[in-house]
């Protein structure tokens, strides 16, 4: 569905099979033909969606019927299903913007030393290789990577681009991942928030190649937005956030309580990422632990790595290596 938001911008919901995001909100900026400097004429589409050919095609009919050939491209996130299509969409004429920290990554993901990388990182927290095999297989995000490196553009919160009316600066959000970026337009007091706030559910908060406290990234991002004046909140997956402060109070509180619920569980012996991922309570159609089909066993262990590492570094946790393997235990103040 090809939804007009205000002039000149525009909403595509592009389907992510048999995945359970289901689909992704890319925004389409669309430039003034007639305008007499080349830039007022140029297009902006902000992320893509998976590498695979649903994405593609959903994409580019929205394309067509804006009467767009082609366009520029900002990636706010590493993640396929926001900068899979990229090379499928851009053009010879096409600048690509990307946060150099996610850039850089976006072009190592392309091989397999990225996801060797990802997959050893997992194995440390306690991911059982020899249930899953190499962990990232499952994930989702490596079948539908891009298929070639992409010669971005790097932006940084100095810069503006100026697309269809709007003025957009690049906001440096790490949490998500380490350098996830929004848009804001302060004058229409909009914010293309990419992944860093949703309305229907959580950002999964995980460790990545040179992140390892995310929560902490995240929670500083969350308070760093919030100081943004801020109407319109233009999320990449879900409904319309119709408040962003409240919505951030209510991340943040439930952040909180699953610290709270992750030091409980740590409290009485030493558990790894993956046992604790198992005795936190989740929102999914299954009965138990068992039943969670193995990328979404993946997305929680992640979770709870994030919530331990967290409490780690605030001195809620103590920390340490068995066989190879990082175990968890909470720290009680009173003994």
């Amino acid at each position: 569905m090809l939804t007009e938001i205000a002039e000149n911008l525009y909403r595509k919901t592009v389907p992510l099979p048999n995945n359970p995001l289901r689909d992704i909100n890319v925004y389409i900026i669309k430039g003034d033909p007639e305008a007499q400097d080349a830039q007022g004429r140029r297009n902006l589409v902000i992320d893509t969606g998976f590498n695979r050919p649903e994405c593609e095609a959903a994409l580019k009919e929205a394309m067509e019927e804006l009467g767009i050939t082609e366009t520029d491209i900002f990636v706010t996130h590493l993640h396929s299903d926001h900068c899979g299509l990229v090379p499928k969409l851009k053009t010879d004429n096409s600048i690509v913007y990307a946060g150099e920290t996610d850039g850089e990554l976006i072009n190592f993901e392309a091989g397999n030393l990225y996801w060797s990388i990802l997959d050893d990182m997992f194995l440390k927290f306690g991911f059982p290789k020899a249930q899953f095999g190499r962990n990232t297989d499952i994930h989702p995000g490596r079948k539908y990577v891009h298929d070639r490196r992409i010669e971005f553009t790097y932006v940084n919160e100095s810069d503006v681009l100026e697309y269809g009316g709007f003025r957009l600066r690049p906001v440096l959000t790490p949490g998500h991942t380490p350098g996830h970026m929004c848009l804001y337009d302060e004058e229409k007091e909009i914010l293309f928030c990419g992944d860093h706030i949703l309305g229907t559910i959580t950002p999964n908060i995980t460790i990545e190649i040179c992140s390892l406290n995310p929560l902490k990234d995240y929670l500083d991002s969350l308070q760093k937005v919030r100081k943004l004046s801020v109407k319109t909140l233009l999320s990449a997956h879900g409904t319309f956030v119709p408040d962003m402060y409240e919505r951030i109070d209510e991340l943040k509180r439930h952040h909180e309580e699953r610290l709270n619920e992750a030091e409980s569980i740590i409290s009485d012996a030493y558990k790894n990422a993956y046992e604790t991922a198992r005795d936190m309570t989740w929102e999914i159609d299954c009965r138990n632990w068992d039943e969670f089909p193995a990328p979404q066993k993946w997305f929680a262990t992640g979770e709870a790595i994030s919530h331990l590492q967290y409490l780690h570094s605030v001195g809620r946790a103590e920390r340490r290596e068995v066989d190879g393997i990082y175990v968890y235990r909470k720290i009680h103040l009173n003994n």
